[in-house]
C-alpha cells in the first residue's frame, strides 16, 4: 500500500479491525445462542414430561395403547413415551419408536434412533412405575438455534458495508486539513517559502506543518546565502578577469620585448589568480551540502601534514619561504582528504603572509581529548578586532600587501565544522606572526 490513498489505508485497517471483532463476536453469538437454546430447550423437555406425569397419573387404561395425537405443530421434531413399570409402552406419540427412546430412566442423555439423533429426558413417578421419556430432534434444535443466531448476524451483516460508508465519510472529513495542507503547498509560488498557517491546524498535524516550516526556513536561509555568495563571487572573478584583460591589451600595444614579456607574466599571474579562486569556489560548493560526514575513517593527522607539506614545499620555496614540521603520532576520525584541504590552506595562507628567508612552522600532537594541528608564520598577523572575521567568505584583511579571495579560511572553518574540530586564530607565541589552531576530538 505504499503510495496509495492515506484515507484508503485507513478505511481498510478499520474494516479490518471491524470484521476481526465482528467475527468473533459472531462466533461467540452464536456459541452462546446454542447453549442458551439448548438449556431452554431442556427446560421444555422437563416441563413437558412433568405435565405427562400429571395426565397419565398411575392408572393408564388399555384404551390409550392407541396412538396418542400429535400435541404441537412441530410434532414432527418432537416425540414422546410412557411406561408402565419400565416394561410396558402405554403411550407414545405418533412418530416415537416402540422401543425404549433411551436406556436412561432419569436425566438426560443423547441417542441415535432410526437413524435420527434425539436429545431425550427420562423422568420416574415417584413410585418409580411410570417412565416417562420426552425426546426432541437434534435437526430441530439446530434449526432453531441457527434462525435466532441468523436473526442476531443479519443486522451485523447488512450493516457492514453501512459502517464502511460512515468511517469512509468520518475519514473524508478528518483528513479535510491535512488536504487543505497539501493543496495549499501545491499551488505556492517557487519563490514563497513562508511559513505555514498552523494555528487551524489539528494537533496530529502540528508536527508536520512544524518540520514544513523548518524545512521553508532552511531552504529561505540556504538561497539568500547562494545568492550573496554567487553576488560576491562574480564581484571576486571579475578583478582578475579584468586585469588579465587589460594586461592582455598592454602585451598586445607594447614595442619593447621586455615590456610585452612582463605584461604576459601578469596575463598568467592573473590566470593563476582566477584559477585558484574557482578552485576555492568549487571546494566550497562540494562542502556546503555536507551537513555531516557519512562515516569517517580513523588515520594519523601527523602522517597527512607530511604529505601536504611534501606536496606544497614547492611552492614556498619559490617565494623563499621553508615549511618545517614537528609532528608525534596523533590518531583522528575523519576524512583524511578533506583534512589535507584543510592543512593546505592553511600552509598556502601562511606562505603567502611569511616573509622571504622566514619559515612557517606546522605542529602535529596529539593532546587531552584529541588531536592538536598548529600552523605559524612570521608575517605580520592579524589585528585582534579583525580575527573574529577571519573565515568569513571574500573578506580580507586589510594592509597585508597580499592578494586573495579570503575563501582559503572559509574552507578551514567548514572542513572543521564538519569533523567538529575547533578552529582559533591568534598571534603566534613569538608575538611576531600569526597562528591557526584547529583541535580535532577523538571520537
Amino acid at each position: 500500500m505504499r503510495g496509495g490513498s492515506l484515507s484508503r489505508r485507513l478505511l481498510l485497517l478499520s474494516l479490518a479491525a471491524v470484521a476481526v471483532v465482528w467475527v468473533a463476536s459472531s462466533i461467540f453469538a452464536v456459541v452462546r445462542v446454542r447453549h442458551e437454546a439448548g438449556e431452554l430447550l431442556d427446560a421444555h423437555l422437563v416441563q413437558a414430561a412433568a405435565m405427562l406425569h400429571a395426565r397419565v397419573g398411575d392408572d393408564v387404561d388399555e384404551s390409550e395403547l392407541e396412538h396418542a395425537p400429535e400435541l404441537h405443530r412441530y410434532a414432527r421434531g418432537l416425540a414422546f413415551q410412557v411406561w408402565d413399570e419400565g416394561r410396558k409402552l402405554r403411550l407414545h406419540s405418533a412418530n416415537a419408536p416402540d422401543t425404549r427412546l433411551s436406556p436412561q430412566e432419569r436425566g438426560f442423555s443423547d441417542v441415535e434412533s432410526g437413524g435420527r439423533a434425539w436429545r431425550v429426558y427420562s423422568s420416574l413417578d415417584r413410585k418409580g412405575r411410570v417412565l416417562v421419556q420426552v425426546a426432541e430432534e437434534r435437526r430441530a434444535r439446530d434449526r432453531i438455534a441457527g434462525s435466532v443466531a441468523g436473526a442476531l448476524l443479519l443486522p451485523m451483516i447488512v450493516g457492514l458495508p453501512v459502517l464502511g460508508l460512515l468511517i469512509w465519510l468520518a475519514l473524508r472529513s478528518g483528513l479535510k486539513p491535512l488536504v487543505a495542507l497539501g493543496r495549499d503547498v501545491a499551488v505556492r509560488d517557487p519563490d514563497n517559502l513562508q511559513p505555514l498557517e498552523a494555528a487551524d491546524a489539528p494537533r496530529e498535524v502540528g508536527p508536520l506543518v512544524a518540520s514544513l516550516n523548518g524545512l521553508f526556513g532552511r531552504l529561505r536561509q540556504s538561497i539568500d546565502h547562494e545568492r550573496r555568495f554567487n553576488a560576491d563571487a562574480a564581484h571576486e572573478l571579475r578583478t582578475p578577469l579584468a586585469g588579465v584583460r587589460a594586461q592582455a591589451e598592454v602585451a598586445l600595444g607594447a614595442s619593447a620585448d621586455a615590456e610585452r614579456t612582463h605584461a604576459l607574466r601578469q596575463v598568467i599571474a592573473g590566470c593563476d589568480r582566477a584559477a585558484r579562486l574557482v578552485d576555492q569556489m568549487l571546494t566550497l560548493a562540494r562542502l556546503d551540502p555536507k551537513r555531516t560526514l557519512a562515516g569517517g575513517a580513523r588515520f594519523d593527522l601527523a602522517a597527512v601534514a607530511r604529505d601536504a607539506i611534501a606536496e606544497i614545499a614547492p611552492a614556498g620555496h619559490a617565494r623563499g619561504v621553508d615549511v618545517a614540521l614537528d609532528a608525534s603520532p596523533a590518531q583522528i576520525v575523519g576524512d583524511p582528504a578533506l583534512v589535507a584541504i584543510l592543512l593546505r590552506n592553511l600552509l598556502d595562507n601562511a606562505i603567502r603572509h611569511g616573509p622571504a628567508g622566514t619559515t612557517v612552522e606546522v605542529g602535529v600532537q596529539a593532546v587531552a581529548g584529541g588531536a592538536e594541528l598548529v600552523v605559524t608564520d612570521q608575517g605580520p598577523g592579524v589585528p585582534p578586532e579583525e580575527r573574529d572575521r577571519l573565515g568569513e567568505r571574500f573578506h580580507r584583511v586589510l594592509g597585508t600587501g597580499e592578494t586573495g579571495s579570503g575563501l582559503g579560511l572559509s574552507i578551514v572553518r567548514r572542513i572543521a565544522e564538519l569533523h567538529h574540530a575547533e578552529v582559533a586564530f591568534g598571534a603566534a607565541p613569538s608575538g611576531r606572526g600569526f597562528a591557526a589552531r584547529v583541535r580535532f576530538a577523538r571520537r
